[in-house]
């Protein structure tokens, strides 16, 4: 049977979600306007006004009269569940969802490690301070985490590796996985992360992957702690 073609308005629609994917943008982040969403996709009126309806009807933006558009604070599932169909909220999913972090880290390591982005590299050693830093004064550093494994994705130098990095990323806070990780568990990612990239400095791919694994690994506990 052959495939329907795509209307104007779902092309727009998938464009707008990369666009959002690609940019990072975060719940409550504004989007470009209509006009200038006309002008950066080339497309007319009508099929950028059917595309905001329709995601505005499936949670992903809200449109306010007079301010602008927003990707929506309430409905994120909603967001990742349409750009990434296959990522069902239940422990299953979530336990899967773990190996594939676990194996694209591995492998942004291995590119990592490949092109040698030094400024990234050097990016990573900034953020991984930070952890301990805010950890030693009793602040949870889930954004300076977040930060740090994004950064070894940028290192690889590989797009598709960053988008999705990004979903994966979204996935764990919209499931608020890190919500039952602990100061002293910071300190270790620490320690941890350091193993990481001492490794990566050295250019020892063996080093460096396993100590992402053992660090990664500690996500099963976590999981098992929130059933």
């Amino acid at each position: 049977m052959a495939q329907r073609k795509q209307t104007l308005s779902e092309i727009v629609i998938e464009r707008i979600k990369t666009h959002i994917a690609e940019n990072q943008y975060q719940s409550g982040d504004q989007l470009p306007s209509e006009k200038e969403i006309i002008q950066m996709l080339g497309v007319s009126r009508t099929a950028v006004r059917e595309a905001l309806k329709s995601l505005q009807s499936q949670g992903i933006i809200e449109i306010k009269p007079g301010v602008g558009i927003f990707v929506t604070k309430v409905h994120l599932q909603s967001y990742l569940k349409n750009i990434s169909p296959f990522l069902a909220f239940d422990q299953i999913k979530f336990k899967d969802l773990i190996d594939a972090r676990i194996i694209l880290e591995l492998g942004a390591i291995e590119l990592a490690i490949d092109h040698y982005h030094i400024d990234e590299i050097n990016q990573m050693e900034k953020w991984n301070n930070l952890i301990l830093e805010k950890a030693q004064k009793g602040e949870k550093p889930k954004e300076e985490d977040r930060l740090f494994h994004k950064t070894l994705f940028n290192a690889t130098g590989n797009e598709t590796y960053i988008q999705l990095s990004y979903i994966i990323n979204e996935y764990f806070q919209a499931n608020q996985l890190e919500e039952v990780v602990d100061m002293e568990e910071y300190k270790h990612s620490y320690e941890e992360h350091k193993q990481v990239i001492d490794a990566i400095q050295q250019k020892d791919k063996e080093t460096a992957q396993q100590a992402m694994r053992n660090h990664l690994s500690h996500l099963y506990n976590l999981l098992h702690g929130t059933e």
